[in-house]
């Protein structure tokens, strides 16, 4: 196609649009890298794809290539005519993405309605495709051989921001995009499953994702200079442990010698390719866990050199080479990276970031967060939301009383079950996860006999989990999935994985709770003085001007305690608490 005659055939499709509001449009966006949020990097041009009476139109708007033509600015302001004031829907394969990169040409669409195709497609089916790229989307709902374009020179321009790139080259590799987003959303709409969503379920999913848009665009300021000292230091303590150990616990084939051969520990896994002890992340995770109750020297230097590789590799690092030139990390919050329903976060993952913690490695991560001048951060986290929603769905009125009260949940059913309050509450949030004999075997690092015995006196002392669990458990089996209370469904490909069909109801409706809280939270409280930046587990951070702390710290916690105001027509007869105070303690932040 000539210059000249993509200029006058768009002229034709905005026409078309400004006649046509009641379809949907797919956008997709073409930018020069992924800081955008930031401004950092800058939208060079648009894909719209879109159907209007059997008509198929698709097309690429080149705004701002360093190379080759490029549209008038005329041409943005005509699509920012349409996109801002259209009166159905847009469609986007990563909405967080492609909106905030149209805010780098100038283009706002806040007042539009969006659906964000991946979180359509997690609420239709979480489990496949796996992965909710364009790509697998594409290849499991159109079909396996369809895909966005591949081509080794485009794959490498566009790891330079397109810097060579003409709106020629670049024309095919644009457009297929836009083309698969509205290919992709018009199967999404004719499955059973989306006709069982509740109507409000995409509105709440739009709404979230327009804060977590917010919460990206500002981002959290870094203390780099701690940050840096904290590479340093544990890079010099792995390299101390690997000289103190004679191997290095960075490498799973000499893991064998320290673990198994050296500790004693059993095999939790083997390769199922040669049979051999597995010592992948899965299996360190039990292994983790045992490390915890073995008195050793070799376990103390195991635990500590995995301790500083995960909080250098995890925290420290990334918060450096991760940052925008204004110095603020921004995250990338996904809605459809977990089978439970809870946020994922990635680049970097700061679900990570531990409550609280003692251990030298990772004592001073949330420290490397901080406010700008004349601002506090405050961090609200849910207390036991998860075991005061389990608590509600079993009506075990013993745990209810003792909520209600204020009372130490954990220190009281340690009394019950007779254990300290640590194994308590290790017990409590492993039988949520369905745990069974073997993972408390794991654990508590006791044998077969004993581990059942622990189980038994858990349902024993709480015989309505125990109700609940074989409810949750039988719905599955019968039906292959289950609802949380918000109306979406956790499904089950394998039936036998029942037993974890308590916890999806748990942790789903908790992340459920969490996401309606933060939509409420920024609808009331986001203002000048007072933003919110970041959820961590079952916390919201705000960035809170320093002499209105106290009056916003009530206001949080009233807002987020009140949960079922944002339940709609379900109702949880127990009582949620929240702890507000500072992001990080005032003795630990001196």
């Amino acid at each position: 196609m000539k210059f000249d005659d993509l200029r006058d055939e768009l002229d034709e499709l905005f026409d078309v649009l400004a006649n046509n509001s009641g379809i949907e449009i797919a956008v997709d966006t073409e930018a020069t890298g992924l800081k955008v949020a930031g401004f950092d990097d800058q939208c060079i041009g648009v894909s719209l794809a879109t159907v209007v009476d059997g008509i198929g139109y698709s097309y690429y708007l080149p705004f701002y290539h360093p190379v080759g033509e490029n549209l008038p600015r005329k041409y943005v302001e005509r699509l920012k005519d349409v996109l801002e004031n259209y009166s159905h829907v847009l469609l986007f394969v990563n909405a967080q993405y492609d909106i905030l990169s149209l805010e780098t040409i100038g283009i706002y669409v806040e007042n539009t309605d969006f659906l964000d195709i991946p979180t359509m497609a997690h609420l239709i089916d979480e489990n496949k495709p796996y992965s909710k790229s364009l790509d697998q989307l594409a290849q499991h709902y159109i079909d396996k051989n369809v895909g966005k374009v591949k081509d080794i020179n485009i794959e490498r321009e566009k790891k330079t921001g397109w810097q060579n790139t003409t709106w020629e080259e670049i024309w095919q590799y644009a457009i297929v995009d836009a083309q698969l987003t509205y290919r992709i959303w018009n199967v999404l709409v004719k499955t059973p499953q989306y006709q069982q969503l509740p109507p409000e379920m995409l509105v709440h999913k739009q709404k979230l994702i327009r804060v977590l848009m917010s919460m990206k665009r500002k981002g959290v300021q870094i203390d780099v200079q701690l940050a840096e000292e904290y590479v340093q230091k544990g890079e010099a303590e792995m390299a101390r442990i690997v000289e103190e150990l004679g191997i290095n616990p960075a490498s799973p084939k000499q893991m064998k010698k320290l673990l198994v051969d050296e500790l004693g520990l059993p095999v939790v896994k083997k390769s199922p390719l040669t049979g051999a002890p597995s010592f992948d992340k899965q299996a360190m995770m039990h292994y983790d866990q045992m490390l915890e109750k073995i008195d050793s020297p070799v376990a103390d230097l195991i635990k500590q050199f995995r301790g500083w590789q995960k909080a250098v590799s995890a925290a420290y690092r990334p918060y450096l080479s991760l940052l925008s030139s204004d110095g603020r990390l921004r995250c990338s919050y996904k809605t459809h990276g977990t089978a439970t329903g809870r946020l994922s976060c990635s680049e970097p993952n700061l679900q990570q970031i531990p409550k609280s913690s003692d251990k030298p490695w990772n004592g001073k991560v949330k420290n490397c967060f901080i406010a700008k001048p004349g601002f506090r951060l405050i961090n609200a986290d849910f207390s036991q939301l998860e075991l005061r929603l389990a608590t509600a769905y079993a009506g075990e009125d013993s745990l209810k009383t003792i909520f209600e009260e204020g009372r130490d949940i954990f220190t009281e059913m340690s009394q019950q079950l007779g254990m300290s309050r640590h194994d308590t509450k290790t017990l409590v949030y492993s039988m949520q996860y369905g745990a069974g004999e073997q993972r408390i075997m794991n654990v508590f690092g006791v044998d077969r006999n004993e581990a059942k015995k622990i189980r038994e006196n858990y349902f024993e002392t709480y015989p309505e989990f125990r109700r609940f669990n074989e409810r949750c458990t039988a719905k599955v089996e019968e039906t292959g999935q289950i609802k949380i209370w918000s109306g979406r469904y956790r499904h089950f490909e394998d039936r036998n994985e029942s037993y974890k069909a308590m916890n999806s109801v748990i942790q789903g409706g908790a992340a459920d709770i969490v996401e309606r809280i933060m939509v409420r939270c920024y609808e009331e409280l986001e203002s000048e003085d007072c933003s919110m930046l970041l959820q961590v587990h079952d916390s919201i951070t705000f960035e809170v001007r320093e002499p209105m702390v106290p009056r916003y710290i009530e206001k949080i916690r009233t807002i987020m305690e009140d949960v079922n105001a944002v339940t709609g027509d379900v109702s949880f007869d127990v009582r949620f608490a929240v702890d507000v105070d500072n992001w990080v303690p005032e003795e630990d932040g001196k």
